[in-house]
This record gives structure tokens, sequence and C-alpha cells, in this order.
């Protein structure tokens, strides 16, 4: 990608980045005593605007949901390319077919599930679904994914065609962008993605058959490898984590999951793998990588709001939700 391109992009999204939250606005939003008083303690930020527009604070996903769209319909208005943005928004894309996809077999609208962010023209989709069309490959992939569910009527084949069919397409895009940055990014997140479904697997007792359905190609663990280590002990001591760039995030959790046989940290620790990745992108002058440490900086950003909204709706302690909490790009 020609990095002088994003010259009056990076500059741009410096001054935004101030709108950040910082990790220290999280932990005074986790010490509020209640849900009202956490929505309350963001006035002084960008989500005040959307806080009016709700009749009640357990409808906190409105506002989390309008600043996400608002965000990114800038972002890719701000980036001369939009592969740094479509890198991190190419999961509302995939998570979009999966609603088209369940709304056509359960026959119920399930407009609401949308997520309105990026290239998705919901018309076009639910149109051409009805009228069978053929215009490009997501049309082509959902008929084969309908043909297969109507043959074993299992609602995971949805998932395991879509998944597969998000990871290819996001590590194309990686690799065309020639980016080191977000070919690891794609690479790492297919590994991170893969042990977690291998975990799984075990604790389900799935069988070899099984996990060559759902194993992931592309990361940096040959897909073999997991087929092998399905009927293993597996422990942070297990040679073929250790070769990993994640290894230092999940050595923690593959001892908790022999001592316990839970993933509970998992997600956190993956999260904080992606976090530390873009640190350094903040001495970054100007480059593709700028606009995608902030996009991805702001998925962070909602994730700990939610988890903070989730737990005050629920009473969980300010302790609990801060162990909880990834750790915060500015």
């Amino acid at each position: 990608m020609d990095r002088n391109k994003f010259i009056q992009s990076s500059t741009r999204l410096r001054v935004l980045e101030k709108e950040l939250l910082k990790s220290e606005n999280f932990v005074r939003i986790s010490e509020q005593d209640s849900l009202e008083d956490a929505l309350r303690s963001l006035s002084d930020t960008v989500y005040n605007k959307y806080i009016n527009k709700i009749s009640s604070p357990t409808e906190y996903e409105v506002i989390l949901k309008e600043e996400l769209t608002r965000f990114y319909k800038d972002a890719y208005e701000i980036s001369p390319s939009k592969i740094p943005v479509d890198l991190v928004a190419l999961k509302y894309f995939y998570h979009n077919l999966k609603v088209l996809i369940k709304e056509k077999i359960s026959e119920k609208d399930l407009k609401n599930i949308y997520m309105n962010i990026g290239d998705f023209d919901l018309k076009e989709y639910r149109d051409g679904l009805l009228k069978g069309s053929k215009r490009n490959k997501y049309f082509e992939l959902i008929g084969k994914i309908l043909d297969a569910y109507e043959e074993k009527k299992d609602p995971q084949i949805i998932d395991i065609y879509l998944d597969n069919a998000y990871f290819k397409d996001l590590l194309d895009l990686a690799e065309e962008s020639k980016v080191d940055l977000f070919i690891n990014y794609a690479k790492n997140l297919i590994d991170f993605t893969n042990i977690r479904t291998l975990l799984r697997a075990k604790k389900q007792e799935k069988d070899v058959e099984f996990l060559k359905q759902i194993i992931v190609p592309g990361g940096k663990l040959r897909e073999e490898a997991y087929f092998d280590l399905l009927n293993r002990d597996l422990s942070s001591d297990t040679d073929a984590f250790k070769r990993l760039d994640i290894y230092k995030y999940i050595k923690d959790a593959l001892d908790d999951f022999k001592e316990k046989g839970t993933l509970s940290d998992f997600e956190r620790e993956m999260d904080n793998y992606f976090i530390d990745l873009i640190k350094d992108v903040k001495y970054v002058t100007y480059g593709p990588e700028v606009v995608f440490a902030n996009v991805l900086a702001k998925e962070m950003e909602i994730k700990n709001l939610r988890i903070i909204l989730v737990s005050k709706l629920n009473g969980l302690d300010s302790e609990f939700i801060r162990e909880k909490l990834r750790d915060s790009y500015v």
C-alpha cells in the first residue's frame, strides 16, 4: 500500500484518538454504584449524545450500536483505502449474512440484529435471496449453505461455512495489503480461533472428522497439527503452541483448561494480544496501520463498555468487572 496516501488520514485520526476512552475512564465507570450512574459518567464523552435517545438505562446497547455505526462511517470516509477498516469490519458483513440466512430459515424478520456497518445493502441481499440471485460469490455461498442445511437440518452448518469464508476473505485482504501488521493480525486471529475450537472439541469429546470441518486454514500452525493434538493431553508445555507468536497469551488458558476444563480468560487474553499488537502504531507517523489501530481500539472500547454495563445490570462488583476488562490502546 502507498503509505504517502495516508498522511492526511493519519493526522486527522491522531486528533480523533484523543476521544478514545483511557484505562482510568473504564475504572471510573466500573466503580459507579448502578447502571444508571455508569451511563451518567459517560456524559463528558462521545457517547453522551446518544444517552438522551434511550428511555431506560437497560437500553444501553442502543448507545453502543449507534456510536459504533457512527465511528465506522467516519473511518471509511477518512481512510484512502477500505482495507485497514475492512480488516476489522468484515466480521459484521458475515454476521449480517448469518442473520440473513437465519431469517430465511426461520421466516422471521430479524432486522434489529443486523449491523449497519460497511458495504451490506440489506434490501439488495433480501431481494437477491428471494429471487435466487447469483450476482456475486456471496449469493452463491448462501445457496450452498441453504442446500446443505436442507439436507442435514443442522444450524451449525451455517456457522461452519460462513466462518471459513470469513477467515479466507480476511487473510486475502491482509495479503493484498502487503502490510506485515495486517498479515500477522489475520494469521494470529486464525490461530486463536483454532486453538479455542480445539479445546472446545476436546471438552465435547468430538472426533477428528468433526474437527476437520471447523479448523480454519491459513494460520501459523498447520491444520494437521490440530488433528494430532485432539487426542493428546494439552498444557502450556505442548511444543506445538510454544512456537506461536501468541504463546504468551494462551499459556495460562491452556493450563486452566487442563486443570478446570474452562476457557474463562481465553477471550480476554486474545483481545489483550491484539491491543499489544497495535500499541507500537502510536509511534508510526503515518500509514495504513494508523487507521487499522484506531478501528481496533474503538472495538475494544465498545467491548469494555459492554462488559461494564452488562455487569452493572447484573449487580456485579467493581473488582470482578476490572478483572474482565481488556487493555486500552490509549
